[in-house]
């Protein structure tokens, strides 16, 4: 077997997942990428067991990796959790001419086509998950100049479970309409891989009639708050913080007494006052630049917020650097009021842990957000499929 050109071109198969499969395999280790790729497959031409081994873990590292993903809470979907005939019938009557043909094998063109589907249950016989791989052949390169051929998959996932439908596909900005007789790149063809992709979600929701709420404005909403609240989730107090504030409430409360007193002001002001406090003492307990290690201990750490400012009438756009949680900035405490007495976000970023700890980095950068009537979620370093679950159960839970 040969692994298809697209997957060297766009860099799914990276350096250090192909060094761990040659580890794993006790395989020699070689000194380039395309050596890499000629001892996997030499592995995968042994015998049909090192193929099938080979072709299986291709078809998973495809998935993983750099990856844009789009979703959409669905609703009326416990009718198809129960009936796997229900499901795969609507399948095969849908798509009538699927291939059934895994990324590898599949012969794309420039019509998009369904290649591969599979059904998940749990153990009670129940659907869980619904996978379809979906490829389809666009032109690459900059506009004005000729493209080159070149394989896009969409993974979509229905986890009927927990009442989501996603979109997995590489973010690219040099996609262009195939046409095999003009590989020219012309501006009116371009691709948007995140509006692709939300369109096949939507024709799969059509599909199976499943509801979805498209008032963007409750949609924008529900994804704010939900943000919100992994906000709180990673951006957490430390308890150690927590007991050094608590140290100071004689301080605090007396010292905001002596202000309203001295300058007679309305006392019906003072919770407010004590709450500025306690956020004051925390912001220089938490920036005084040797701690930041007890705001990393976590599954993850926050590194930019942006949000709307309801009551101000403005917009929160705060940053730190990668190492730094936002968390040890003054940035951080001078939106955090605002933020939680309005208890939504527009997008976050966040330094999430890999579950995997012999990866060869420890932690990897995912960016949260919005766009139109969807929720989007970026993985900007390699995430296995461990860490992407991860991430998407984190929304899961807070949807």
């Amino acid at each position: 077997m040969n692994i298809p050109y697209f997957f060297d071109k766009d860099d799914y198969l990276q350096n250090h997942i192909m060094r761990q499969f040659l580890k794993e395999h006790k395989l020699k280790l070689v000194d380039n990428r395309a050596d890499y790729i000629k001892a996997i497959e030499d592995f995968a031409n042994q015998n049909e067991d090192t193929k099938k081994e080979t072709i299986n873990w291709l078809s998973k590292i495809v998935k993983e990796g750099s990856k844009e993903i789009c979703y959409k809470k669905i609703n009326n979907f416990e009718k198809w959790r129960k009936n796997y005939k229900l499901i795969e019938n609507t399948i095969k009557n849908t798509f009538v001419n699927c291939p059934m043909k895994n990324i590898l094998a599949y012969k794309n063109t420039e019509k998009q086509t369904m290649i591969e589907y599979k059904i998940i249950t749990n153990e009670k016989k129940e659907v869980i998950k619904i996978d379809f791989t979906y490829s389809i052949l666009f032109l690459c390169g900059e506009q004005g100049e000729l493209g080159e051929a070149l394989t896009f998959p969409v993974f979509i996932e229905i986890y009927l479970d927990k009442g989501f439908i996603i979109s997995r596909e590489k973010a690219k900005s040099t996609l262009y309409q195939y046409n095999k007789n003009d590989y020219s790149l012309k501006k009116d063809k371009k691709i948007n891989t995140m509006t692709y992709a939300v369109k096949i979600i939507d024709e799969i929701i059509k599909i199976f009639e499943f509801k979805t709420e498209d008032n963007n404005k409750i949609v924008k909403s529900e994804i704010s708050q939900m943000l919100y609240k992994l906000y709180i989730q990673y951006s957490f107090t430390p308890k150690s913080v927590t007991e050094k504030i608590s140290s100071q409430n004689f301080l605090i409360e007396n010292f905001v007494d002596k202000i309203f007193s001295s300058l007679n002001l309305d006392i019906r002001n003072k919770p407010k006052a004590i709450i500025d406090m306690e956020i004051f003492v925390e912001k220089f307990i938490s920036i005084n630049g040797n701690n930041e290690n007890i705001f990393k201990d976590r599954p993850a750490y926050l590194i930019k917020i942006s949000a709307d400012d309801d009551i101000e009438l403005t917009k929160i756009d705060t940053v730190s650097d990668k190492d730094v949680p936002l968390q040890c900035t003054e940035a951080f405490f001078d939106c955090k009021k605002a933020i939680v007495k309005n208890k939504k976000c527009n997008h976050l970023n966040l330094i999430f842990k890999h579950r995997n700890n012999n990866n060869f980095q420890k932690t990897f950068l995912v960016k949260l957000g919005m766009h139109k009537n969807y929720g989007y979620v970026k993985t900007m370093q390699y995430a296995e499929e461990a860490d992407i679950q991860n991430v998407l159960q984190a929304i899961f839970d807070n949807y």
